[in-house]
């Protein structure tokens, strides 16, 4: 299994408000100017990026600090080589186009 790190922080610096701060494991996300409601955005874009699915609902109090989304990452990584996998999120526009 390839360590997740990079990814999650590459993502993590595309929602990132304060572009000067270092990312590091016990960097809290709201060190990075990252608001909490663009978590769950997050959180969706390491899916995808991944092939993941994290229970964001029963896990997002624990997404303190970069170092506990990353092992949140891990430990599903982990999991998913023991999984059938799922086939892929389809992305529609969320927008309609009607208007």
């Amino acid at each position: 299994m390839q360590d997740p790190t990079s990814r999650v922080t590459a993502i993590l610096g595309q929602y990132m408000r304060d572009l000067g701060h270092p990312i590091a494991g016990w960097t809290r996300l709201a060190d990075l100017g990252i608001d909490r409601l663009d978590v769950p955005l997050i959180v969706l874009d390491i899916e995808d990026a991944l092939g993941i699915q994290i229970r964001y609902a029963e896990e997002m109090d624990g997404f303190a600090t970069v170092g506990d989304l990353v092992d949140c990452v891990r430990s599903h990584l982990a999991s998913k080589g023991t999984r059938r996998p799922t086939a892929p999120r389809s992305k529609r526009p969320w927008m309609s186009k009607a208007a």
